[in-house]
């Protein structure tokens, strides 16, 4: 199987903001500010290398798994409008928890090696996150496109969790949980639009391999 160029190299402006701006919410960095305050409490003098750590460590899991998702689809069977269907069932779970205010059942924490766990994962390359980077790996975008997505996602989550108790004064806990419930609607809207395109691509398929 030769290596498509084209494909990484696609780029678009519209959907390179759309994809930018559903990572962005499903990694809800400014949502997890108090979260990851909390989580540092007792390592407040380690708190830098925590945050540079668990950026790394999130950036090179969706890295990965956006270069890799075609292989994974083809081993485990499955295509892009499944895991659409899929995907977009995470988000909307998501959504409902961000929307009700509470620490999604994909981002459980329990946790001892705080920046591999919980922070990189499930907190920033979680579920959602990583379902959003395989989706938008295939064509028509390009890997180029999503890998800039990744790296601008990933820096802007550094610098916020760099100044996390900043963040937290100054939208305060009202601040933070009302910007949790904007993001919680923006992912619904964006996981049921996942769903519907799933399930229109496979019935149109049924429809044409019955006729």
């Amino acid at each position: 199987m030769g290596l498509d160029l084209s494909s990484f190299v696609a780029f678009d402006l519209s959907s390179f903001g759309a994809a930018f701006v559903l990572l962005f919410s499903v990694f809800d960095v400014i949502g997890t500010v108090p979260l990851f305050l909390a989580l540092t409490q007792d390592y407040t003098e380690h708190r830098a290398v925590i945050v540079r750590d668990s950026v790394i460590i999130a950036t090179i899991i969706l890295l990965v798994f956006a270069t890799v998702g075609q292989l994974i689809f083809q081993l485990l069977g499955i295509t892009i409008n499944d895991f659409k269907i899929a995907g977009g069932i995470i988000l909307f779970i998501i959504a409902l928890d961000n929307l009700r205010g509470k620490v999604s059942q994909t981002r459980t924490i329990a946790a001892t090696e705080i920046a591999a766990f919980p922070l990189a994962t499930p907190l920033l390359a979680g579920p959602g996150a990583i379902s959003t980077v395989m989706i938008y790996a295939n064509p028509p975008y390009g890997l180029l496109e999503i890998f800039l997505v990744i790296l601008l996602n990933s820096f802007l989550a550094f610098v916020i969790l760099e100044r996390a108790s900043w963040v937290q004064r100054a939208l305060g806990n009202n601040g933070t949980q009302v910007f949790t419930r904007i993001i919680g609607l923006l992912i619904a809207a964006i996981g049921i639009s996942f769903i519907r395109e799933g399930v229109v691509a496979v019935v149109k398929s049924s429809a044409g391999g019955a006729g």
